[in-house]
This record gives structure tokens, C-alpha cells and sequence, in this order.
């Protein structure tokens, strides 16, 4: 190990243990917070307190998301009920050194630049959310495999928003021969669209009303990927009560769940589908991307606050 670069992996789920193995190929990797998860992450080092682990680090990682109530770092996983306050993990990490995390909180981002560390969210790296979009899209499938009582085979299905996950979902649940109307605000997408195989739509009309309050008959189930309160109650009103809501959009998501559940619609909040359906897949991806930017970053200067976006 000498010569190493040192890094500090600290929390997280079940995808944690396979970024420390991916890690531990190119640098000295060491763990805290995955209690029982020892085999998945060898030959990444256990330590018995985060303080051990972040001795001597080159650069401190932190999960996704870095943290769940924005005080205390994410760490399911961790037997310490105490954890780590992000505060106090900021005031004990030296000058220069790099923290990477995924979701960072602002407060994070500004007590880091206070303290001069540098920082970067992962979450932000558009390569990360592209490879991100196979294990969400195949999660979503799974859920609606699970709910549905019917085969995709067939059914009615609509997907809202033809971005990185829309575009592949979409393409997904065709070739399993569902029948796919795309809601997309973009003329280009709507045409590309045509072009996989399904039917497509413009999400609002000219006078700029949404066009979501007519969706098809006999529709299942309805992805929603647009992290924008689309699915308002006055939407949701004309909702059939028959159809699965899945919402794929980031936090805060594009429903309003308690008008939903009011309603009576069945609503699945897709959060973190790629840890849930895949921790080793998602898990190996955000460790190649992780020393992809750890190559960028952690052997050149650069400002305060970089990200892999070119900093603020």
C-alpha cells in the first residue's frame, strides 16, 4: 500500500461495498459504516471508527445520498446509532483535501469552501447519470412486474419525459411489447420517439395547459420521469383510478403523493431504484465513475467548490 493514494469511504448502502472494492484496484481504500458487508468490499480495509478512516486520506467519499436529514451522514449500514455529523466530519478534515459526495447539501458545500476543501457531487457528473439510467429503468420494470396483473405483453403504458431514463425506458417496455405513449415537451423527442416504436404526445398544449389530464384508455401504469410538480391534484383528478403511478423523478419528485393517496391512485415513488434493484451493478458503475474523477481530481490543484461541472 505505500505510495498509495489514501481514500476514506464513509456509509452508505448496499452499493457502497462494490465502490470500495472497485476502488481498492487502483488506491488504498478504507471503510467505515458497512458492518457485515466486509466480504463484498475485500481487499478495502474495515476500521473500527471514522476517525481511523479518514487518517491520513487523500480524499474523503461520501454516500448517495450524502446524507438523509441533511445533519448526519447516510449510514444504514453503520452499528455507531451516533454516526457521523457532517458538521463535526467538516471540522476534523484537513485543509486541501478532496470531498466527493453525491446530493451534497448547500450548508455542506459552503462550510467545505469555508474551510478550504475542495469538493465535487457526483450526482452532478452527467456520465454517472447516464450509466445510472439502465439499472432505474430496469427497476421501474420490476416495479410495475411486481404491481401489475397483467404481463407488460400488451398493456397500455405511458411515460412522461424522454430524457436519459424516459428515452430507455421506453425503448425497454416496447421490445417486452407493451404498447407506449411518450409525454414529451420537445418536438425532436416526440419525433424520436415515433421512431423506437411508440406513440407520442406533447406534454401541454399551445395555450401551455397539460395534456396529461387525457391519457389513453385502458392505460396500466404510467411513468412519470420529469423532476417537476407535474401531477397536480387538478391533474390527478381526471387520473384513472385503475392506472399505477411510478414517479422516477428526482426529489421532491413530479406527484403530489398525499393528493394521490387522497384520491385513491396507487402511487410507487421510484427513489434509488439502482441500489434497491441492483446494489453490485449500480454499485460497480458509481466506482468506475468515482476513479474516472478521482483521476481528474486528486492529483491537480483546483479552485474551491470544483466540480466535475467546472465549479462555481
Amino acid at each position: 500500500m505505500e505510495g498509495k493514494i489514501r481514500l476514506a469511504l464513509l456509509g452508505g448502502d448496499g452499493r457502497q461495498a462494490f465502490v470500495a472494492r472497485r476502488l481498492a484496484e487502483e488506491y488504498e481504500v478504507r471503510v467505515w459504516g458497512l458492518e457485515g458487508l466486509e466480504e463484498r468490499y475485500a481487499p478495502a480495509r474495515s476500521c473500527r471508527n471514522w476517525h481511523e478512516a479518514i487518517e491520513g486520506a487523500d480524499a474523503v467519499l461520501l454516500p448517495l445520498p450524502c446524507s438523509a436529514d441533511g445533519v448526519r451522514v447516510f449510514a444504514p449500514h453503520s452499528a455507531d446509532a451516533e454516526g457521523i455529523r457532517l458538521d463535526v466530519l467538516l471540522g476534523e478534515l484537513k485543509k486541501g483535501i478532496l470531498l466527493l459526495g453525491g446530493r451534497l447539501p448547500e450548508t455542506v458545500r459552503r462550510r467545505a469552501e469555508e474551510r478550504e476543501i475542495r469538493w465535487a457531487d457526483y450526482l452532478e457528473n452527467e456520465v454517472l447519470q447516464l450509466r445510472n439510467a439502465l439499472p432505474t429503468a430496469e427497476g421501474a420494470i420490476a416495479i410495475a412486474m411486481a404491481e401489475l396483473p397483467v404481463t407488460l405483453d400488451g398493456a397500455e403504458i405511458a411515460v412522461v419525459g424522454y430524457g436519459r431514463i424516459g428515452s430507455l425506458l421506453a425503448q425497454k417496455l416496447h421490445a417486452l411489447g407493451a404498447r407506449v405513449t411518450v409525454y414529451a415537451r420537445r418536438a425532436e423527442q416526440r419525433a424520436l420517439a415515433v421512431l423506437q416504436g411508440a406513440k407520442a404526445l406533447p406534454l401541454t398544449d399551445r395555450e401551455g395547459h397539460s395534456c396529461l389530464s387525457s391519457l389513453p384508455r385502458g392505460l396500466r401504469v404510467l411513468f412519470s420521469t420529469v423532476p417537476h410538480p407535474l401531477f397536480s391534484e387538478s391533474v390527478l383528478r381526471e387520473f384513472p383510478r385503475e392506472c399505477l403511478l411510478v414517479d422516477l423523478a428526482s426529489p421532491p419528485g413530479g406527484v403530489d403523493r398525499a393528493a394521490a393517496s387522497a384520491l385513491g391512485i396507487k402511487t410507487v415513488w421510484g427513489s434509488a431504484l439502482p441500489g434497491r434493484y441492483a446494489p453490485e451493478s449500480a454499485g460497480e458503475i458509481l466506482g468506475q465513475t468515482l476513479a474516472e474523477l478521482l483521476g481528474e481530481l486528486i492529483d491537480r490543484p483546483c479552485s474551491r467548490g470544483e466540480t466535475e461541472k467546472g465549479g462555481k
